[in-house]
């Protein structure tokens, strides 16, 4: 676990001597795609048996997708830094939303596809695996532990692997949440949203879907 985080910091002095003024959302961006490349591995959509090896270690799998899954959400959390700009700048707001926000844009817009795609990819394996009855309890599910993941990493300041090194400490952020009744308020319009834009990615992806077969 050492060696990990040492490796994981590294890479981060890394992004942040070469990576500009935007460093942060760069290292956020790599993070976001962890979660799909891990659903690419794991979770091909032609291949999803229910039972032998591979079912044996779905557990494993799914729980190591969702571990990092948060991080591609999170992404949008950093728009928070683009409200301290336009507090910070002399600059009018016009400017800002022309030379600036349509990079915070394209990095959010990465990140919720990053999730989209990869909640996607893990509703498909559940259904295919355990049925209709866990695909729709994970349609909720997935949402509200990357809900908790954000809150955690935004709020708490966590990485995806403190869960390793701080189990505990998660376990006591997470139980403080439902003493706080604005952040739970929060927290679940987090969790709305992410249901929702999901939901637009899905229906994209099945309306090309269907347009290119059409077209085949």
């Amino acid at each position: 676990m050492y060696l990990l985080q040492s490796w994981i910091e590294i890479i981060r002095s890394e992004f942040q001597a070469h990576g500009g003024t935007y460093w942060w959302m760069a290292w956020n961006a790599l993070l976001a795609l962890i979660p799909a490349v891990l659903a690419i591995i794991f979770f091909k959509r032609e291949e999803q048996p229910r039972s032998g090896i591979r079912n044996i270690t779905f557990g494993f799998e799914l729980a190591l997708v969702l571990l990092f899954l948060p991080n591609a959400p999170y992404i949008a959390t950093d728009l928070i830094h683009f409200l301290e700009t336009v507090r910070a700048t002399d600059a009018s707001l016009w400017q800002l939303l022309w030379n600036e926000f349509p990079l915070y844009f394209i990095f959010v817009l990465f990140g919720l596809t990053c999730y989209s795609f990869t909640t996607d990819r893990l509703l498909y394996a559940i259904r295919m695996r355990l049925g209709r009855f866990w695909a729709w309890a994970a349609l909720l599910a997935i949402p509200l532990l990357s809900t908790i993941g954000i809150y955690l990493g935004r709020v708490a300041r966590y990485n995806s692997w403190d869960i390793l090194s701080d189990p505990r400490g998660i376990i006591h952020s997470s139980r403080s949440v439902l003493n706080q009744s604005r952040v739970v308020n929060v927290l679940f319009a987090i969790w709305l949203s992410l249901i929702v834009v999901h939901q637009v990615y899905r229906t994209f992806h099945d309306g090309l879907r269907a347009r290119m077969e059409g077209n085949a």
